[in-house]
């Protein structure tokens, strides 16, 4: 198949032979990785490659590499006038952590955890008509941990120095 050349980049890596430079090249909107050889075509040259794919995304296979035509040297232009936004990879970090944002799930299991490593570390439970008291014990440990973490007794206290300022 023939790929029109967008673009073509350079990366140093480290390799057990010490740092070397890996190529890779953009061609009809897809990326794929060129190995260590420096391509020997230009952006916008037309080029005809296989490719193998693994989990590290495609890689040219550099033997079946023919260059079909000389192309224009400019990269087509851009069809957006802003640059391509990264990726979310999350939402924003927000604290006090409110009380339905999915990050307070994560909190919430990291307090129980600590809270019945805290109840094990103490008590060495072997009677199980015990452990029902032991359990809501850690719950509400782990209600005292969660509130500190997400920042719940901060808020509380800035809402109470607030009041009193507003009583003033």
């Amino acid at each position: 198949m023939s790929y029109i050349i967008e673009n073509i980049t350079e990366k140093e890596v480290n390799t057990k032979f010490g740092p070397k430079k890996a190529y890779s090249v953009s061609a009809n909107g897809e990326r794929f990785g060129y190995g260590f050889k420096k391509p020997t075509f230009s952006i916008g040259d037309e080029v005809d490659f296989q490719f193998t794919e693994n989990t590290y995304g495609k890689n040219v296979d550099l033997a079946s590499v023919r260059l079909l035509s000389k192309g224009n040297p400019t990269p087509p232009p851009s069809t957006s006038a802003t640059a391509p936004s990264k990726p979310s990879y999350g939402s924003p970090k927000v604290f006090p952590i409110p009380a339905l944002r999915g990050d307070r799930a994560i909190v919430r299991q990291n307090s129980i955890s600590n809270a019945v490593k805290l109840i094990t570390d103490s008590v060495k439970p072997t009677d199980k008509s015990n452990w029902e008291s032991l359990a809501n014990e850690a719950i509400e440990i782990a209600r005292m941990f969660e509130a500190y973490s997400c920042g719940d007794l901060d808020m509380e206290q800035a809402i109470l120095m607030s009041d009193t300022k507003a009583d003033e």
